[in-house]
């Protein structure tokens, strides 16, 4: 129990990756699909999903040390 607290940034993380990479994925995507930009459209869709992806998994992995106390 007392290794939990250690882990306390990622309760300021976990939103943060989430909110960036749902505004990539928002507003970059589409203002580069606008410009005629394939290639920077590509990587920002990458990245906007990596961010969205290690939110979720660190999201799951912050929910199981709660859960288990670790």
């Amino acid at each position: 129990m007392a290794y939990v607290g250690y882990f306390g940034f990622l309760g300021y993380s976990i939103p943060l990756w989430l909110l960036t990479g749902t505004i990539i994925l928002r507003v970059d995507v589409q203002a580069y699909k606008l410009a005629g930009m394939d290639k920077e459209r590509k990587v920002c869709r990458f990245i906007g999903w990596l961010n969205v992806c290690l939110g979720l998994l660190m999201f799951a992995g912050y929910w199981l040390l709660q859960w288990k106390g670790w």
